[in-house]
């Protein structure tokens, strides 16, 4: 039958280009899958656009072990939270009733989104509350911080996403894309951001850093938004393109979600400026151990062991042309002086000025440590 379907490709060809291209989509049009029927993705979004038991059953067993794992600092806790989570199938499910415009599927699962937001945070914010927190783990840092990039991460979930539910063979591969995202642990780290004493709320070694819970829970629910924004407006599109739905019908949705975008890129362009001053000052304060380490400046050398300047926290807050730099290193007692760490400051503020920095405070705690050789050679 396959030989016979490639034949007549062949003999319908009207030039050579044609009858190439003909002959090479005959031996492989068999691996094409079709979409999903429409009345089928209809009854799935539908379904999975209410606020079921099943849903809130999983909704805070899922919260309950990013919760745990974000305090704990423990990355593989936190991917399996994001698994379990069920938070991107009301997200699929606006987005395709944005798609073929129907304006019920969104309200319903919106309101669904709405209710499972709140859960989380609440859930997250009462187990905070019962586990005092004083120092933040990066796993809570990292959510904190949202940036350009994660926009288009989540982007490029909307679109699989989307994408894997037209076809039944990769309909599994939904599991990834929530991986990727990783909705619930951001509105985990908002609920804990909301109990975090703001006077004590990060410590290190001997110093305290203050000031951050309200940065926490505003930054990681930025994040949230970012999320949820780019994956809906790209699963919309991604649905239209699969001929689910009419442009013509559902464009002023895209036309606002698109706004939305618009707006979400103000914060998250200058946390992605805040990125890369952070990512310069973290290579130069690098750059300075290496090349000190070679003039003994902030490195001592004990029978060929060299102790390198480490940076133990670092915060960086922007304030338009202003920088504010919280630093704290761990270095060898008595290596590092104050004219050292002026010139450390100089070589700083000079690394930043190309990204329109004008002042650099810098607020610096150097932790001493000590270095106890001990050797032992067994006796012939």
């Amino acid at each position: 039958m396959l030989k016979k379907q490639v034949r007549v490709n062949y003999k319908m060809g009207k030039n050579p280009l044609h009858r190439a291209f003909d002959l090479l989509t005959g031996q492989w049009s068999i691996f094409l899958e079709q979409p999903v029927p429409i009345e089928v993705l209809d009854e799935e979004r539908i379904a999975n656009s209410l606020p079921s038991f099943g849903f809130f059953v999983l909704l805070i067993t899922s919260t309950i072990i990013a919760t745990f794992g974000l305090i704990a600092n423990n990355t593989a806790v936190v991917i399996g939270a994001m698994i379990v989570a069920p938070l991107m199938n009301p997200i699929l499910s606006m987005a395709y009733g944005i798609s073929i415009a129907s304006s019920l599927l969104i309200r319903r699962s919106l309101v669904t989104l709405i209710i499972g937001t709140g859960v989380v945070v609440m859930t997250a914010a009462l187990i905070a509350a019962c586990m005092p927190i004083r120092v933040l783990g990066s796993e809570i840092l990292a959510r904190t911080s949202p940036n350009l990039i994660d926009l288009l991460v989540a982007i490029a979930a909307g679109i699989a996403g989307a994408f894997s539910l037209t076809r039944k063979r990769i309909a599994s591969s939904i599991a990834g894309v929530a991986i990727a995202v990783a909705l619930v642990p951001p509105l985990c780290v908002s609920g804990i951001g909301l109990t975090l004493d703001p006077e004590i709320n990060a410590k290190f070694a001997r110093g305290v850093i203050r000031g951050l819970n309200h940065e926490v829970a505003t930054g990681s629910f930025i994040l949230f938004l970012a999320n949820l924004i780019g994956i809906t407006f790209a699963a919309s599109l991604t649905f239209l393109s699969q001929s689910y739905g009419s442009i013509k019908r559902s464009w002023l949705a895209l036309l606002a979600w698109f706004a939305l975008i618009i707006l979400i890129c103000i914060p998250l362009n200058s946390s992605l400026r805040k990125f890369f001053i952070t990512k310069k000052i973290e290579m130069e304060l690098s750059t300075i151990g290496a090349t000190q380490q070679e003039q003994g400046a902030t490195n001592i050398k004990i029978s060929g062991i060299k102790q390198k300047m480490q940076i133990r926290y670092m915060y960086v807050n922007l304030k338009e042309d202003r920088a504010v730099l919280d630093l704290v290193l761990n270095v060898p007692e008595g290596t590092l002086t104050e004219e050292k760490v002026t010139s450390i400051n100089k070589i700083l503020f000079d690394s930043i000025k190309e990204f329109g920095i004008r002042q650099l405070d810098v607020d610096t705690r150097i932790v001493p440590s000590r270095v106890h050789q001990y050797r032992e050679t067994l006796k012939q």
